[in-house]
This record gives structure tokens, C-alpha cells and sequence, in this order.
């Protein structure tokens, strides 16, 4: 073949390329804007534009994880009350039932942990206590002083004889150098990375990743909320660079056997094995219970959107008022929508987001989608700095939301997320006034903050948005 010939095929073949990588945007993607932009850019681009989509537009575990990820750990034997006895949550308690087919599962004590300082002690407490099993996952576990405590209690209760797993997601697990997975071989702990990345063979799932965090210890006590484990987390130390504010939870009761159903799902995806027989937990439901619960599980597995679905739900069956705070504010339209349709029937509406954001692109592309709320006149307020990774959702006087998701784009379509209904007027008492003590403390958005950005700042703003979905 002459140097002529090639020099005619070669645009040929790029173009070629392109119109199958886009024809494949086309018929696979779900956001109408997406496709155009991914099928805009593969035309434009032949050749950076289907590169780009191979890394970042290709849900590669898609067809894997609907095949055999559901299938390999069932929890029939989990029973759960649609209404228990004495209790009326309907109809925000209907939204979760249809999206999960499950009914409420009892929750007998629930405490709150706020930052490393209250979190850590109350896990390594947890951890010295087990007798049977402890099973960990997170999506950062970083290898510094809290990471290497938390590893050690763990080599420590398998030198007394407790079984200990651990699922570190294989991206998260590269936020700190040296990772943890080597501190955690060797002291002989069972550790599996949720899709590691790999050059050999090829596995470059950037975007499919576990951000749930469990901790379980011997079926009992479930510990789980925002917080990743690494020195970040010590907030009341004002010298800790990048440090974070948090909140976690720690649950008792039969809620804790559905969290530990779904470490199991994750360990045996992660570990390519079955389990040896269909799960069972070590609680029963208590009919007297305070507060009810549900698990509700999203990732690309998933058929539906769980978790933006519950939101849009809940949100739409407000009446008195829809309290949020998240570290990421990217919502889909509906939500937007859900949110103004909310306000203008009369439900009062508080947005908290952090002012000062670890991820400067994911505060540049919020700015841009704040306008359209603060034009509904909504209640929007930055708190101030440190960064603020807390996520809560509160409904009216009974209905909360905690869990690892944010509201933007990559925790609601892309991540492997995890979320706990807690349905109890004390609790949502109790979370309320957590909140309330942060509102107090933070600063009104306002339209005229918006509209005196510069030109370059807002061109910036509104470029990061158009990337939004991979924030």
C-alpha cells in the first residue's frame, strides 16, 4: 500500500469511526442532550471525539451487572412491613415501596457522628468489641494516622479469631499515596477493590464506582453516612489542610441486616465468587420500634434511576417543607422542577450548599444552575468554610434521607450509591436541629450574587456545566 493511498484512507477511516462511535451515542444514550453532544463531538472530532467517549460515555459494566449482579445474593428471607402497627407514613412512605418492592424495616437506636473526632472512636470502639465479623466498605480509606488506626483494630480482631472483609473502591483507593490495600495484606485482611483500574488486561472504569461506606460488626451495629476514613475527617483540627465536615450514623436493629445484604452483594461482585447460600440476618423486626426504615441501593445495574426517582417522590408528596443539604448541587431537570412545583404550592424550600467546595469545577457548574431556583424564590445559603460533605434530605416532620449520595449527575447515574429512609418525627426532630444550627450560620444566595459575576466568570461557570455530568 502506497504512502498516496494511505494518505486517502486514513481520513476515511476516522470518519468512519466517528459515525459508528456516534451512531453507538445515538442509540445508547438516554439524555437527549448527551447524545448530541457525544455524536456532535465524534463528527467534529473523528479521532479525540471517539477517544473521549471510549473513557468517559461507555457504561461498560452496563450489560455485566444486569446480567449477574442482582441475581447473586437474594434476601427473601429479610422480612420488612409495608405499615407497621401504630404508624402512618403514607404518602411518602409509598415512593421507596414501589421503587424497592419492600416494605419497612425497624430501626431500634440511631445515633449521630459528626466528624472523625465523633466517628472514628465510636468505630474503633465497634471494631474491639466484635466477636463474629466485621465487614468495611468505603470509597476513600486513605493511608494516614486515622486509615492506619482503623487498619490495625481490624488486624487485631483477626488475631482473635473475627472474620474481617473490606471493599476499597479501586479509583477512591487512589486518592492517597501509598494506598491502603497494601497495609491491609499485609496484616492479613480479606480486601477486594470495587472495579479496579488496569492497564493489563484493559479496565478503565472511571466513572462506575463504589461510593457507598458500611461498616457492620457482628450483624448488630451498621455504621454509615458521608464519611470516607482518612485525617481529612478531623475537623476540629483548624491546621488540617483540606479538612471536612461531615455527619454519619450508626443503626441498630433490622435495618442492619438489609446494610449488611448489601456488603454481601458488593463482596461477591468484587470478588468474582457466589454465596453459599441465600442471606439471612441476625435481627428480627421490632413492632414496637420508634423509628422504621429502607434501604434503597442505586448504581448502573439498576434498570430506573432509584434514588433521583425517591427524591422527585418525595419531594412531590411534600406538604409543610423539604430541607437538603449536599456537598454537590448538579439536579436533574425533574428535580429542578419537583423543587419550584413544591415552593409554589407553599412548601417552604432550603437548599445548603458548602460555599468553599473541594472540587472547584463541581462549585463553578452549581453557580450555573442555581439561577433558575433563586428565580422560583427559593431559600438558598452557602455555609461557610471548611468544606461541608454532609447530605441530608428531610420531608415535613417525619421523612429523612441519609446515605453516600450527592445530587449531581455522577452520584445518581453513574456511582454505586446507598441511601436509608428513616421514618420517626424524633429523628427528623433531632436531624432538623442539626441543620437548623448550620442554616443559622449561612449566607443567602441571591440573584443579584449571581448577576455580578464578570463575563469570564460566568462563561467559566456556565463551560463547567456543559461537563457536569462527569463533575
Amino acid at each position: 500500500m502506497t504512502n498516496d493511498t494511505l494518505v486517502w484512507l486514513l481520513p476515511l477511516l476516522l470518519l468512519a469511526v466517528g459515525l459508528l462511535t456516534a451512531g453507538h451515542a445515538l442509540l445508547n444514550k438516554r439524555d437527549p442532550k448527551a447524545a448530541f453532544g457525544w455524536i456532535a463531538l465524534c463528527i467534529i472530532l473523528p479521532l479525540g471525539g471517539p477517544v473521549l467517549y471510549y473513557l468517559f460515555g461507555i457504561n461498560r459494566v452496563l450489560t455485566r451487572a444486569r446480567k449477574d449482579y442482582d441475581s447473586k445474593l437474594n434476601r427473601d428471607a429479610l422480612s420488612t412491613i409495608c405499615d407497621p402497627p401504630g404508624t402512618d407514613f403514607r404518602p411518602l412512605s409509598t415512593v421507596g415501596e414501589v421503587l424497592t418492592r419492600k416494605g419497612l424495616s425497624a430501626c431500634t437506636q440511631l445515633d449521630m457522628l459528626e466528624n472523625g473526632e465523633q466517628l472514628y472512636p465510636a468505630m474503633l470502639k465497634a471494631i474491639a468489641s466484635a466477636q463474629k465479623r466485621i465487614l468495611l466498605a468505603s470509597y476513600i480509606f486513605d493511608h494516614n494516622t486515622s486509615g492506619l488506626q482503623i487498619a490495625d483494630a481490624l488486624a487485631a480482631a483477626v488475631k482473635r479469631g473475627v472474620e474481617v472483609k473490606v471493599i476499597v473502591d479501586g479509583l477512591g483507593e487512589m486518592m492517597n499515596f501509598p494506598r491502603i490495600g497494601g497495609a491491609l495484606k499485609s496484616r492479613n485482611i480479606a480486601f477486594a477493590r470495587f472495579n479496579p483500574l488496569k492497564l493489563i488486561p484493559p479496565s478503565l472504569n472511571i466513572n462506575l464506582r463504589s461510593h457507598r461506606k458500611l461498616l457492620i460488626v457482628d450483624g448488630k451495629r451498621a455504621f454509615t453516612g458521608g464519611q470516607n476514613i482518612g485525617d481529612r475527617h478531623l475537623a476540629d483540627n483548624q491546621d488540617n489542610p483540606g479538612r471536612v465536615l461531615d455527619m454519619h450514623f450508626c443503626l441498630q436493629g433490622e435495618i442492619v441486616d438489609d446494610l449488611e445484604w448489601a456488603f454481601w452483594k458488593d463482596w461477591y461482585y468484587c470478588t468474582n465468587s457466589k454465596p453459599p447460600a441465600a442471606f439471612e440476618g441476625s435481627n428480627v423486626n421490632a413492632l414496637d420500634a420508634q423509628v422504621w426504615s429502607r434501604l434503597i441501593l442505586d448504581g448502573p445495574n439498576k434498570h430506573i434511576d432509584k434514588l433521583n426517582n425517591l427524591m422527585l417522590g418525595v419531594i412531590s408528596a411534600a406538604r409543610s417543607r423539604v430541607l437538603i443539604m449536599t456537598p454537590y448541587f448538579l439536579p436533574t431537570f425533574d428535580i429542578i422542577g419537583a423543587l419550584i412545583a413544591a415552593h409554589l404550592r407553599g412548601v417552604a424550600i432550603q437548599i445548603l450548599l458548602p460555599g468553599h467546595n473541594n472540587i472547584a469545577a463541581a462549585h463553578w457548574a452549581m453557580q450555573n444552575t442555581l439561577r433558575q431556583l433563586l428565580e422560583a424564590g427559593l431559600d438558598i445559603r452557602y455555609q461557610p468554610a471548611p468544606f461541608v460533605h454532609s447530605k441530608l434530605l428531610l420531608i415535613d416532620d417525619s421523612y429523612t434521607l441519609i446515605g453516600s449520595a450527592n445530587i449531581d449527575p455522577r452520584s445518581l447515574r453513574l456511582n454505586y450509591e446507598l441511601g436509608v429512609e428513616l421514618f420517626s418525627r424524633d429523628v427528623n426532630a433531632r436531624i432538623g436541629a442539626y441543620y437548623a444550627s448550620k442554616a443559622e450560620r449561612a449566607t443567602p444566595v441571591t440573584l443579584e450574587d449571581l448577576n455580578r459575576r464578570s463575563l469570564p466568570t460566568r462563561i467559566r461557570d456556565s463551560l463547567a456545566w456543559l461537563f457536569s455530568p462527569y463533575l
